[in-house]
């Protein structure tokens, strides 16, 4: 049995002898490690704006609603009645003493044809005493007697005067009440609403009003087009207003504005479309500007070493040249020195 074992090994050696001598191995091969790529660096691209002139204005814009500094609420302040008659729409253009609306007087010019016929009566009854060769105390009575009715006549011609409501001023109708021709209306009962278009202003309330001084010219744009104001109240200017006014107790405020406080007021110098009212207003104070200089925009321009500089294509390298500013707003800066018009200037 040993034997066989000893033979059976020394089998086994010889075969993985001769096995590796014709070059096969039972272990995989190795793989062989290749030399990494060559990889080639590309060219950095910028993106680049060029630097030119141009004109820049620093500015303040404030927002404000066109207001008409007279507005006029228009009343019967001596009688009421029913409406028989409009004369206007909201929106209509009037002149002073244009009528806006009637009231009814079927009844009033009934009593005018009656006491007119009275009043000719009481001449002729004149007349006739006079050529009867009447005395003069009968004929004096017979005057009065026609004055008594004129008189009467006159009240009757100013009620039917007064039915009619007019424009006190020129202007628009800006709204009518809820009143239709039938409705009855009582004294001072609202009819309809006039204001003056000869004067409009502009109130803002900037954050900071000091740069806005009495007199200061502003640009006032309404949609596509722009009008001239000037301020004609501040806050400061506001004080000494009330000051007055309060040891002015007889004097009546005749702006028909009421003034807040922090609040920068602008009168247009420019005629104003009639339709200006109501309508929202851009008002623009030029605070500083120049002319033909190179400008930029602030994100541009970039803080190293406590020096400002903006970084400039050369030759196709990136390069921080340092600058001086001049005018700079909330977006825009000049720049004085160390740039050229026709810079490349690196955006990123």
């Amino acid at each position: 049995m040993r034997k066989l074992n000893y033979k059976a090994a020394a089998f086994i050696i010889a075969a993985v002898t001769a096995f590796s001598a014709s070059g096969c191995y039972l272990l995989p091969d190795e793989e062989e490690v290749l030399a990494p790529p060559v990889v080639k660096a590309s060219e950095v691209k910028y993106s680049t704006v060029t630097a030119q002139k141009k004109d820049l204005e620093k500015k303040l814009v404030n927002s404000g609603v066109i207001t008409a500094e007279k507005q006029y609420m228009l009343t019967y302040e001596k009688q009421g009645g029913t409406i028989s008659k409009f004369y206007v729409h909201a929106g209509d253009k009037v002149k002073k003493g244009d009528p806006i609306c009637e009231l009814d007087t079927t009844e009033v010019d009934y009593q005018i044809t009656e006491k007119e016929l009275y009043k000719k009566r009481a001449e002729l009854n004149t007349t006739i005493v006079w050529q009867n060769g009447g005395t003069q105390a009968a004929i004096d009575k017979a005057y009065v007697e026609v004055e008594l009715i004129q008189n009467e006549l006159d009240k009757l011609y100013e009620k039917k005067k007064l039915a009619v409501l007019t424009s006190p001023v020129d202007g628009v109708v800006s709204q009518i009440s809820d009143v239709r021709v039938g409705d009855s209306v009582g004294t001072g009962q609202n009819i309809c609403t006039v204001i003056d278009t000869t004067n409009f202003y502009i109130a803002i309330k900037p954050t900071d009003p000091a740069p806005f001084d009495m007199d200061t010219e502003v640009t006032v744009k309404v949609g596509d087009n722009e009008y001239t104001g000037v301020v004609f109240m501040n806050p400061q200017s506001l004080l000494e207003y009330k000051e007055q006014n309060a040891d002015d107790h007889d004097k009546a405020d005749s702006t028909g504005i009421t003034f807040e406080a922090n609040t920068v007021y602008i009168r247009f110098k420019d005629e104003m479309p009639t339709d200006a009212a109501g309508q929202l207003a851009d008002c623009i104070l030029v605070q500083d500007s120049v002319k033909d200089a190179i400008v930029i925009s602030n994100n541009l321009i970039k803080t190293v070493d406590k020096q400002k500089v903006v970084y400039v294509l050369k030759d196709g390298e990136k390069v921080a040249v340092p600058v001086e500013i001049g005018l700079k707003t909330g977006s825009q800066a000049e720049i004085i020195s160390g740039l050229n018009e026709g810079d490349e200037l690196i955006l990123r």
